[in-house]
This record gives C-alpha cells, structure tokens and sequence, in this order.
C-alpha cells in the first residue's frame, strides 16, 4: 500500500480552520484500505499557542488506522528541522495543502522537486478570483515569481471542481497539470432528521465559518436590516480572523432593528457542527467565494436548508427546495428569503428540511467521488 507524505498547516485534533482540515480528514477516513498517511502539521490550532494536549509534540502520532501524524512544536518549526524529517521518512507520493503557507506548502515543493515523486497541491480555492483579492500584492508577486521560476513545474494540482480548475489555469498558465476530484462528504450516517418548531414570523438562523472578508460576515449583518415583521435570531460561530473587521460587524450589529438579535457564539469542534445546525431553520453563509463548502454539505446532512451567495458550486438550490443561491450584486433578494423562511408555518418549513436530508444523502452515496480520489494518488498517467 502506498503511503502520501502530507503537508498542512492545521489538522486534527484541531477544528479552527475550516474546509482545509475537513476536506482532508474526510479524505483520510474514506482511502482507509488504499492509502497510508503520513501527515506533518503544526501542534496547535488556527489562531492558538498552546498544543494540543491529545498528542505528543514532534513525534509520529497513530491518529486514524492508516494515518500518522507528526505535529512540529512552534521552537522546531524551521527549514533545518523539516528538511531531515523529510529525509528520514518513507513515502511514495507527496500531498500539500495550500499555496502561500512558507514551511508547510512552499517549503515542502523545494524539498521534494528533486526526488522526482509524484507530487501534488490541493490549493483549496486560494488561486480563486475571490482569494486572489486579499493581499492582492503579494500574492500576485510570489505567482509570478513561481511561475518564472518553474517553481511548479512536474507538479499536479488538484482542484474540486472545473470551476476551481479554471482559476488554477488562470492563475498559473494553460500548461500547469490538473486533476479534478470533488471533494469527499463525512465518513458517518446521516442522522435522522431533528424537527425543529418552527412558529410563523420567527426565524432562528447560524453561521458557522471563521470570521472574515472572504466569509462575508459584515455583507450577512447589514442584510438584517431590512428584515420586517418576522423575529430574527442570528448565531455566528467561528474564530475571529481579523479583529478590526470584527469591529465593522459588531458596530453593524448595533444598527440592526429590534426584531433582529445577533450573538456571537465562539468556535465549536468539528464534531459539534452537525447536531448545532440541527437547531436552526437555515444556515446563512453568503461568501465571497468557495471551491467547496463543506459547512454548506453539513448543513443539508442536518435537514437544514441553506442561505448562501451564488459563489459556490451549490447551485440551483431553490428549484430543489432546499435552500437559496443568490447573487452578491442583489442584495436585496438576501432580505426578501429571510422573509419567506420567516413565515413559512411548520408543515411547509418541515418540507424545505426533509428535502434537505435528502439532498444530501443522494451526493453522499455518489461513488464516483471517491473513484476520482482514488485517481488522484494513483494514476500514473499525469
């Protein structure tokens, strides 16, 4: 069995930082029986200092059955280090996470270029238009500077979908190797529905992503505004990545109307999301952009529609009736749904979220998914 050496900045036990990590523990738990995984990640989560207390700093870790894991301590996280570890490890493919991160995505490429491997980025939606925008600059000078260099050359890069592809090309050139292998579900069984009351002209609605320009959050406030007649709860859970954006939302919170109440409900483990959704009527996520989503999957796994922008590869989701896709450029049409869940009476809510579960089981017993995974490692035709 061949076994992927990984590079991510963030993995489990961790849960702070988002789609990364649950693309790829979802991958890891599904190529049991085809793929060993050898993972080297940091020893704290997204936006923390202390390590984990589950683990053992700066040695292999038996985390899953065909996964070790490797979590480098903050004093060891350094070019010297990561270089022997490399180097004293057994591997026969290489996956990385990421595009920018120095010791986890740039530095493991230069390590490996050599060995003539087989190796591979999942870039995770950050050559999308909508990634390309922040720090625009600096983005813009390391691509150039990677692409003069051949620095991705004899590298495949995986993509979620045609769209993500097509970002790839654009960012890169025509002639960079692409893979494309939808992203995999949860490894677990739907759980039944949880009928939720559902009371005409009041709405209790959650998102759950970090808190961020790329999210959003501020355009899902000021949304609120224009929300009338109806009662509105709205829980926000995730991390603070930019706090001075943080402070935007929390004054925009202040303008909202007295039927509309916002909290902030902190961050909550991956294991927690499904049966938190489970509570409310919608989750409300209108980013700027998404080359997967997989709170928008946990959602429906939760018989719990969604309200999310048109920049995600969840489409047409109102003619399914099992949420709304809507243009960013629009807004008001954000406000015009909050009004439509609002008053939807039990019977007719109930409909909207069996249709949700149902979403969802129909993608999760897609098997081609995990073909294309499969493809991924082990095709040795690209």
């Amino acid at each position: 069995m061949k076994t992927i050496l990984s590079f991510i900045d963030w993995y489990l036990p961790g849960y702070r930082a988002g789609g990364i990590l649950k693309a790829f523990s979802n991958q890891v738990a599904h190529l049991e029986g085809n793929f060993q995984f050898k993972i080297i990640t940091r020893d704290t989560d997204y936006c923390e200092t202390t390590p984990y207390d589950q683990i053992q700093s700066n040695q292999w870790n038996r985390i899953a059955a065909n996964a070790e894991a490797f979590y480098i301590s903050a004093e060891n996280l350094n070019i010297n280090y990561i270089r022997e570890l490399v180097r004293q490890t057994q591997f026969d493919i290489v996956y990385i996470h990421g595009i920018y991160s120095f010791y986890f995505s740039i530095l493991p490429v230069w390590l490996v270029k050599a060995k003539q491997i087989r190796t591979i980025i999942g870039s995770h939606g950050m050559l999308g238009k909508h990634s390309l925008k922040v720090k625009s600059r600096k983005k813009s000078l390391f691509l150039t500077i990677a692409w003069k260099m051949g620095f991705y050359n004899n590298i495949i890069f995986h993509a979620a979908n045609e769209a993500e592809a097509q970002d790839i090309r654009e960012a890169l050139g025509k002639k960079v190797t692409i893979m494309v292998a939808e992203e995999l579900p949860m490894k677990i069984e739907l759980p039944l529905q949880n009928q939720r009351i559902k009371e005409i002209g009041v709405l209790k609605v959650c998102s759950i992503a970090r808190i961020s320009p790329e999210k959003n959050t501020l355009f899902a406030i000021e949304q609120l505004v224009n929300c009338e007649g109806i009662k509105i709860d709205y829980d926000i859970y995730g991390p603070v990545y930019d706090s001075d954006y943080w402070g935007l939302c929390q004054k925009a919170i202040e303008l909202l109307p007295a039927n509309v109440r916002v909290q902030y409900m902190g961050s909550i483990p991956g294991d927690q999301v499904l049966s938190t959704l489970s509570h409310y009527h919608a989750m409300y996520l209108p980013t700027t952009g998404e080359n997967f989503g997989h709170t928008i999957l946990e959602s429906f796994m939760a018989a719990t529609p969604v309200i999310i922008s048109q920049n995600t590869p969840w489409r047409n989701l109102e003619n399914q009736q099992v949420g709304w896709d809507l243009p960013l450029h629009e807004p008001a049409r954000f406000s015009r749904v909050f009004n439509f869940i609002g008053g939807l009476n039990q019977d007719q809510y109930d409909e909207w979220s069996k249709s949700a579960l149902s979403y969802a089981a129909a993608f999760m017993k897609d098997n081609s998914i995990l073909e294309q995974n499969i493809k991924l490692f082990d095709d040795e035709s690209n």
